[in-house]
């Protein structure tokens, strides 16, 4: 797959520490089954890690030779940022235009292993209606602290502008959608921070479908998304 948009390292870090909710761990894990890159990228961190941990039990850590440890850590990511294409918004592509987002070939293992006994394709899935042109089926988690769903969206259809209170990552299954960051198509992830506001819609003649994953809820600016995001839990 032509994967352009990946986790920050920041992320892919967090990921190889264990140190990421559930939420984000699901999302980060099934990007990784389409992305040889970001599988390279978290064996690496995780080598590094093992290196840092064994050099650490090796000397007393005190202020100098955790300098010396944080340097290494430095010199050994320096250079190894992988590459984001950056793409500039300067239209909307029109609902029907002969470009695909594709879709990931199957269901990918660490998701599928989250849905109900017996679905086995994206159709099977028991979907709930969001909001006209949207529909969203909310995944098991044990976590109290921000949520993990599938969310499909209708060709044309965009989800309301909004910000976030904390992280959230989208990965794309199918289809595509244009927001103010850029493209995403299929194995693609957007990795937002709380200072990000957007407003996705699906870009081409096929529904888009992702997965969300969030540690706080999301920050709508219009009325009607407010009132109803208590019900929704989004």
């Amino acid at each position: 797959m032509n994967i352009k948009h990946h986790p920050t390292e920041e992320t892919l870090m967090a990921y190889a520490s264990g140190s990421m909710s559930q939420a984000m761990e699901l999302l980060v894990a099934t990007h990784m089954t389409v992305c040889p890159a970001c599988r390279k990228k978290v064996a690496e961190f995780e080598a590094m890690g093992g290196a840092v941990l064994e050099s650490a039990t090796s000397m007393d850590m005190t202020d100098h030779s955790l300098d010396h440890v944080m340097a290494m850590l430095e010199r050994e990511t320096a250079n190894e940022n992988l590459a984001v294409e950056e793409l500039p918004i300067t239209r909307k592509v029109a609902v029907g235009e002969s470009i695909t987002g594709s879709a990931m070939p199957s269901i990918p293992t660490p998701l599928i292993e989250m849905l109900p006994e017996g679905v086995t394709s994206l159709e099977d899935i028991p979907w709930k209606t969001l909001a006209p042109g949207v529909k969203h089926y909310q995944l098991k988690s044990v976590e109290s602290k921000g949520t993990v769903r599938l969310m499909k969206i209708a060709p044309g259809v965009s989800i309301p502008d909004h910000g976030h209170h904390g992280h959230e990552m989208t990965l794309l299954i199918k289809g595509s959608y244009i927001d103010d960051i850029g493209r995403f198509r299929a194995g693609d992830v957007a990795d937002l921070s709380d200072d990000v506001d957007h407003q996705p819609i699906a870009d081409t003649a096929e529904e888009c479908i992702c997965l969300i994953a969030t540690d706080a809820p999301m920050k709508f600016s219009g009325f009607l998304p407010k009132l109803l995001q208590p019900f929704f839990g989004i």
